[in-house]
């Protein structure tokens, strides 16, 4: 490498003031050029990592948007099937699957679980374990009437 600056050295001396001259301004043009190729590349390059994160933003929306839409398609197979089997619309988000069939067969081990047309009672029976107890074996009205009278 010290050859080739000694010879262009060399030839600088023989060129005179014009050729070292032309040189220079040959240098400078390409000391110029280089920082704008930098300058260019470095652009160049913000570009591509802004397009790259929008890329990867749009894919990432992509992804939640094909997530949302197959939830809302699996809630309305879930309801779908349990309205076929005649399940109540609160049991809808109990059935287990992801495809029809896999939700119909657990619908149908559910629907033997649950009543069909099962209603409470408008009137429930007593619990005869609860309340007050008479210990002293008396049942009718007139034997602890007579008993309340026998105290005065």
């Amino acid at each position: 490498m010290s050859d080739e600056t000694t010879t262009d050295a060399e030839n600088e001396t023989d060129l005179g003031d014009a050729g070292k001259k032309a040189i220079a301004a040959e240098r400078r043009r390409a000391d110029a050029a280089e920082k704008a190729l930098k300058a260019l590349q470095a652009d160049a390059d913000a570009r591509a990592a802004a397009e790259l994160t929008e890329l990867e933003r749009f894919k990432k929306e992509n992804d939640d948007l094909r997530a949302a839409a197959t939830a809302s398609d699996l809630a309305a197979i879930r309801s779908q099937v349990a309205l076929e089997k005649g399940l109540p619309a609160n049991l809808a988000s109990r059935l287990q699957g992801t495809d029809y069939d896999t939700l119909a067969a657990d619908a149908d081990s559910l629907a033997t679980l649950v009543a069909k047309d099962a209603k409470p009672d408008p009137f429930p029976k007593a619990d005869p374990s609860q309340g007050a107890k008479d210990k002293s074996g008396k049942t009718s009205n007139a034997d602890l009437f007579a008993e309340q009278l026998g105290d005065f």
